[in-house]
């Protein structure tokens, strides 16, 4: 096991593991609030950079409801569910409709091991769920509180070469419209709606219920450990083909890596180590307590993590796969992602790693590493290609703008997508040259759905050059 009080000698009492910087909280940030009869109630989003006043909040509890709430909103209507998106795809001062209520299973079938779920659905709800009818989704991000309607229509993901985003298992969907229209579409049926749908931001309507393709259950065994970055980097090809699910997070202003493997569990696979959940904390406490050295800072922390860290035991994690998957996530922070083609992703975050080397950007927060399969949804990051997406993270405590602007114009150097429920600066005509086959194909399903633009909040005014 990894020692968890390293840092206690060098850093006045912080203490540092291997854990991922990601994982679960369900709590959502509020500052305090005077409640008032009839005066509108503020939203603020999970990492608190995002926040509205919406004169409107309804709670749909079915789909009947949904449709009435969309005929009577006013102004600008936005769906909210986690809050967990760090892009402005939420705020309104017209309606926001929680999807809360429209939670649990519609039903599923044995044979096709298919499952229809509401859309409020969260994740960390899903997996006991599903496992219940003897069905588990093929692939989970690392962290398991969305709502099952935020994740498909932003295209959230894991990782694993084998495997696609959320919006990829979604075999067919309900979508509410503005109108108040209930559209049933797949590959199939209504095809062109369905392409535009799994991956929308929230830009045609509302999801209502969606079917996931799914499998049998199983169970992981996840293996996580301290590792030199160009090792990692050096034989990326091969530990993604040998592994189920692989990622790993580098350390800036360091040579080591947190490397994270999972694969199907063994009878005589067990546990050990534990998660700590601030970890990314303590780094930053290690930087600020070396980093600001004239000339030997950076030098100083490395040789810190490399001395405490390097060539300990591993962390491994057992059980059910969602439980594997997700992680504990107690630490705020703001982030960006990009997905580059895969043949970029080590050359992207090479130069993103010597850019905070070189311009001595005062980072700790590990970046995150991780590749998706291809698939053909109009507007995923993913379309077309097999992508590496490529995260950078801020503390929520720490201003996080001068940071990702200095790496932004990296990801555009190898043409990125960005992920649409996280911080980016693009607008509508560089997003369309990103995304030539069905850029134009969305667009014209959007304007027959919502040809009042009764969906476009601001940045999805920007984003979309509506």
């Amino acid at each position: 096991m990894i020692r968890r009080d390293f840092l206690r000698a060098a850093a006045a009492g912080a203490a540092v593991s291997v854990l991922p910087a990601c994982g679960r909280s369900d709590a959502v940030p509020q500052s305090p609030v005077d409640f008032v009869a009839g005066k509108p109630l503020p939203w603020i989003n999970w990492s608190g950079n995002q926040s509205c006043t919406p004169a409107l909040r309804l709670a749909p509890a079915s789909e009947a409801e949904l449709v009435d709430a969309l005929k009577r909103a006013g102004g600008v209507v936005r769906a909210v569910g986690a809050s967990h998106s760090f892009s402005a795809v939420v705020p309104t001062d017209g309606t926001l409709i929680a999807t809360d209520l429209l939670s649990g299973m519609v039903g599923h079938d044995a044979a096709s091991l298919q499952a229809e779920i509401w859309a409020g659905t969260r994740m960390h709800a899903l997996g006991p769920l599903l496992h219940g009818v003897g069905q588990a989704v093929p692939n989970m991000p690392d962290m398991d509180y969305p709502a099952m309607g935020g994740a498909i229509v932003n295209s959230v993901h894991g990782t694993g070469q084998r495997y696609g985003s959320m919006s990829s298992c979604v075999t067919a969907l309900t979508l509410a419209t503005p109108s108040g229209e209930l559209i049933d579409c797949s590959a199939t049926k209504r095809s062109e709606i369905f392409h535009a749908a799994r991956t929308s931001v929230g830009a045609l309507g509302i999801v209502s219920r969606m079917t996931l393709q799914n499998e049998r259950p199983f169970r992981l065994v996840e293996t996580t450990r301290i590792e030199k970055t160009e090792d990692v980097l050096a034989e990326l090809a091969q530990r993604c083909a040998a592994h189920r699910n692989f990622e790993f997070l580098p350390l800036p202003h360091s040579t080591l890596a947190v490397t994270v493997a999972t694969d199907l569990a063994g009878p005589n696979d067990t546990p050990s180590g534990e998660d700590d959940p601030e970890a990314v904390n303590s780094l930053r406490t290690l930087l600020r307590t070396v980093g600001w050295m004239p000339g030997i800072g950076e030098a100083a922390y490395d040789k810190l993590l490399t001395t405490f860290l390097a060539g300990g035991a591993a962390q491994v994690r057992v059980g059910h796969s969602f439980d594997v998957f997700p992680h504990v996530r107690v630490v705020r922070f703001r982030e960006m992602e990009y997905t580059v083609p895969a043949e970029s992703g080590p050359d992207c975050v090479r130069e993103i790693l010597r850019t905070i080397r070189e311009r001595k950007l005062p980072i700790a927060f590990p970046l995150e590493y991780r590749y998706v399969k291809a698939d053909d949804i109009w507007l995923s990051m993913f379309e077309g290609r097999d992508g590496c997406s490529i995260s950078v993270h801020q503390y929520g405590d720490t201003d996080h703008r001068a940071y990702f602007a200095e790496i932004e114009p990296i990801f555009w150097k190898y043409q990125g997508r960005p992920h649409w429920g996280k911080l980016h600066t693009l607008d509508a005509a560089r997003l369309a040259a990103l995304y030539p086959r069905h850029w134009k194909d969305f667009h014209e399903v959007r304007r027959s759905l919502d040809p009042q633009g009764r969906m476009m909040n601001a940045h999805l005014k920007h984003i979309f050059g509506v």
